[in-house]
């Protein structure tokens, strides 16, 4: 039989072990980024309810729909903080009724959804990272009747 003359591990079983640790590793890292990718697309979807929540009061109250051709919500310097009864404005400058007092940003750096609005309608534009209700990681656009993937005032 075969026999050792000194205890431990060859340096064939350390490299074995090591690659499953590596591969145990590797495989807990992509799992948690697919998680914090489904919570920011929560948080997306939260977000765009409250939007369109806010939106619904102020067409309930002034029968039209706050009036832009193109407006990054809670950028900053972009004047759209809050929703109030004259549209969306920066906070310091709103002096009526607030439907929305404080306009939500992406969840990632720099993220901002992309409104744009008239009468009848408007559409508010936002992307997710991962497979939601929605369906597969896209664009969308939010209307007062639902989600889809068009960008149109309805």
């Amino acid at each position: 039989m075969f026999s050792r003359s000194q205890p431990g591990f060859t340096v064939l079983e350390a490299l074995i072990v090591l690659a499953v640790f590596a591969l145990f590793a590797t495989a807990g890292a992509l799992a948690i980024n697919s998680s914090r990718a489904r919570l920011r697309d929560a948080q997306r979807l939260s977000n765009v309810s409250t939007l369109r929540a806010g939106l619904s009061r102020f067409w309930l109250e002034k029968a039209t729909y706050p009036a832009s051709a193109g407006l990054d919500l809670a950028k900053p310097g972009a004047k759209a903080d809050v929703l109030s009864a004259s549209g969306f404005m920066a906070r310091d400058e709103a002096k009526d009724t607030l439907y929305i007092d404080a306009i939500p940003a992406g969840p990632s750096g720099n993220e901002y959804y992309h409104y744009h609005g008239g009468p009848n309608g408007y559409s508010i534009r936002f992307r997710t990272e991962s497979t939601t209700d929605l369906g597969k990681a896209n664009v969308f656009y939010a209307h007062s009747n639902g989600i889809d993937g068009q960008d149109a005032e309805r």
